[in-house]
């Protein structure tokens, strides 16, 4: 494992907080939703201003005979970009998340835009509680290639049986962790696929840290106390992280 710090070069390509919520009967129409993307061009306007329907697709299968195939889509959201593309909302009936992309800042400017959009969402949509929450982090690191010992970089790279030649041309992992001290789930998936430039070697560490629980809405700090553990989760990320990669791989990262 590495030391836990601060990492100036952060692989970081992809951040989000996802909230998933319970509407009440009467706001369980997407088309409601789309008052959310009204409110935010009064609110912030030209800030995003492409919007895309979000569907979901299902597909059924019936044995014959004849065999019947089916494909059914309903609308159940909206997708929010940004002019500068870092940014992305997506409102569901029952989620938010709001994504930064690369290039990353840091956690308080993702927890204080995101506050900021869900907070128009909330009073929008009025939520009975939150169900759900997690933070996302998704990171690619370059490693100077072409032959490197995972070993080096990864702290639980998968092994080849060692019979088998010992050479990767692709790989890819995932580790679902009960978390019972902290009452959560932990979700860690490391891929490496060859790209087109041989001397670099691109890794991704994607760590997924969600906790099932229920928020009410029945006082003011309701939310806040979501918020609050929501920057736990972020912690216990961090953690999941470093306890992944090797000192030599944060060495290339600051």
């Amino acid at each position: 494992m590495a030391r836990e710090r601060h990492l100036a070069k952060a692989p970081i390509t992809e951040a989000l907080i996802d909230i998933r919520v319970k509407l009440p009967l009467d706001k369980q129409d997407p088309t409601y939703i789309k008052v959310f993307n009204q409110e935010m061009q009064k609110l912030f306007p030209g800030q995003f201003p492409q919007e895309k329907e979000l569907r979901d697709v299902q597909m059924m299968f019936e044995i014959g005979p004849p065999p019947r195939q089916e494909t059914k889509s309903s609308h159940v959201g909206y997708r929010y970009d940004s002019e500068d593309g870092k940014r992305v909302i997506q409102t569901k009936l029952d989620s938010f998340t709001f994504s930064w992309l690369k290039p990353y800042e840091n956690w308080e400017v993702l927890r204080r835009n995101a506050y900021t959009m869900w907070q128009v969402y909330r009073d929008l949509m009025k939520p009975e509680a939150i169900t759900r929450i997690a933070t996302r982090f998704i990171n690619q690191i370059e490693i100077p290639g072409p032959l490197i010992d995972f070993d080096d970089y990864l702290t639980a790279a998968p092994v080849i049986p060692k019979a088998l030649p010992q050479a990767y041309s692709s790989f890819l992992t995932r580790m679902a962790i009960p978390d019972e001290k902290n009452q959560v789930m932990i979700i860690i998936t490391q891929a490496f696929q060859q790209g087109v430039n041989p001397k670099m070697i691109s890794v991704v560490i994607d760590i997924d840290v969600f906790m099932e629980k229920l928020f009410e809405n029945q006082t003011e700090s309701w939310d806040t106390m979501a918020w609050d553990t929501i920057d736990s989760l972020r912690a216990i990320k961090n953690r999941v992280f470093f306890e992944s990669i090797t000192e030599t791989t944060a060495g290339l990262l600051e």
